[in-house]
């Protein structure tokens, strides 16, 4: 009785493993979910908050200035196109933080970027004292801002303009075009001509000037923590203070995450990343499969769509004014100028890449190619990204306007000249793809257990049942043969008594 007390409890426990691992299995996807969830949520001492709020990724800024090679005979007035020449990239290592960070009781965090730069000669071509040539900023965006203003007014801001300039070009060293500044009297200037709209707070021109160190530039951001809705995590929902944009109707909606945590979608079509320096989001589409350090992963990277302003996708018409008008160019360029206090600025991809080629071909010394293109790589079951290429270009476009003779100086009446170019680099390294890994080991790694415990308690429930038989086999030829010897004996007894 106790040998069979003791087959019917391993048997159960056998057939609890069995059912307990079959069980779990079955609803490991919500385990995984609810385990992911609890790592990637933003949360003061979550496993994602460090990441996010220190990024442990080397990250590198290359930027690229275009010289521009035939300005003595476009002074002379000789009929030219506009040629370029692509200096650098100038590589610097860049330190990106989250500071002044809030918790709000929303389920969002409140919170500000805090870049630094640190120049690389060795990863870089040239040496930040290399001198470029392009177009005087200051000129081109004062001429821009008084375009709607009476011919006496411009007449008199060029003759001022003049005093401290002889022609639209400026020269300066690449050190000074992006970091420490070019000082020009006419920023003064241009605070103290009437009926301009925007109040520039700079004292110097330069493409990352005042940028360095600063908590400010980038404004205030509100993204979502995803502890309501694990979907929302990392989307902006506010920035400088309100849920919208410098552009009108659907354009001007708050879109996109900030580009460091992606909630795990498997399947997206799409995605947005939202950039300060547009005032708007940019929409990348699914494009191929990849692999990082043993992460696989979905590229996504920008397509037509990208800065079409409704040529061909209706959608993207709000980029534009309404009615649309000289101000809103052929697709592939956005205008930024409401972004950039009024200047003339648009922004492309590097070298006018897929660009509508009205502007393209008036510029020679161009060259576009593929590389050039944005591009992010995502880890879909964590929503990690795995590399990032961020590529764009800042122009600015040049028009002839009556009585603005210091601007009206290029060859040809309508130029988008282009000035700059970055890529902004980052690719995941072992510290991070480690972090990667152990999320991902609690979904490849942990079912192997629930297989291994039914496993275990189907042997178990096999080797029960086969020694129980095996006992009951004995026991049965134990009954036999005592069964045989008693009627032995019988037998036995019955022969003497006859």
């Amino acid at each position: 009785m106790v040998v069979y007390r003791k087959h019917i409890l391993v048997m159960c426990v056998g057939a609890a493993l069995v059912v307990f691992g079959v069980i779990s299995k079955c609803s490991w996807s919500d385990i995984f979910f609810s385990q992911i969830k609890k790592m990637m949520v933003l949360a003061e001492g979550s496993t994602s908050f460090y990441i996010w709020r220190d990024i442990p990724i080397p990250m590198y800024l290359e930027c690229f200035l275009f010289n521009i090679t035939n300005t003595e005979d476009i002074l002379a007035g000789k009929n030219v196109s506009l040629q370029v020449q692509q200096l650098g990239p100038y590589v610097f290592k860049e330190i990106r933080k989250k500071v002044n960070i809030t918790w709000n009781e929303n389920n969002t965090v409140t919170f500000r970027n805090q870049r630094y730069w640190y120049y690389h000669p060795e990863m870089s071509n040239g040496s930040l004292s290399d001198l470029v040539t392009s177009i005087n900023p200051i000129i081109v965006t004062i001429a821009y801002a008084l375009r709607n203003e009476s011919v006496m007014l411009r007449v008199f801001v060029d003759m001022i303009m003049r005093i401290s300039h002889r022609d639209i070009f400026l020269k300066a060293n690449v050190s000074s075009w992006l970091f420490d500044g070019i000082e020009d009297p006419l920023l003064n200037l241009a605070n103290r001509i009437p009926n301009i709209p925007y109040d520039i707070p700079f004292d110097k021109f330069g493409w990352l000037y005042t940028r360095n160190g600063s908590i400010d530039y980038d404004g205030e951001f509100v993204a979502n923590t995803g502890e309501k809705d694990f979907f929302q995590l990392g989307m902006v929902e506010r920035w400088q203070h309100t849920n919208r944009t410098i552009y009108r109707d659907k354009c001007g909606e708050l879109k996109g995450s900030s580009g460091e945590l992606w909630a795990p979608q498997r399947g997206l079509d799409e995605l947005s990343i939202f950039a300060p320096d547009l005032c708007t989001h940019m929409t990348l589409v699914a494009d191929r499969p990849v692999r990082f350090m043993g992460l696989d992963g979905m590229q996504y990277i920008a397509n037509d769509s990208l800065f079409d302003n409704g040529h061909k996708y209706p959608d993207m018409a709000c980029y534009c004014d309404e009615p649309r008008d000289s101000n809103c160019l052929p697709a592939g360029a956005l205008n930024v100028s409401a972004c950039k206090f009024g200047a003339p600025a648009f922004v492309t991809r590097p070298h006018f890449l897929d660009m509508d080629p009205h502007y393209p071909s008036k510029i020679k010394g161009l060259a576009p190619n593929k590389n050039h293109n944005f591009k992010m790589s995502i880890e879909m079951n964590t929503g990690m990204p795995l590399a990032i290429s961020a590529q764009l270009q800042a122009n600015a476009l040049v028009r002839h306007i009556p009585g603005m003779s210091l601007n009206n100086q290029l060859p040809d009446p309508d130029v988008l000249v282009p000035m700059f170019w970055f890529r902004e680099e980052i690719v995941v390294n072992e510290k991070y793809a480690n972090f990667a890994r152990t999320a991902l080991n609690i979904k490849y790694v942990t079912p192997y257990g629930f297989y291994t415990l039914i496993l275990i308690g189907c042997a178990v429930l096999a080797v029960t049942i086969w020694q129980y038989r095996k006992h009951q086999n004995v026991i049965k030829k134990q009954h036999i043969s005592h069964e045989d010897s008693i009627l032995t004996q019988s037998f036995l007894k019955k022969g003497e008594s006859s």
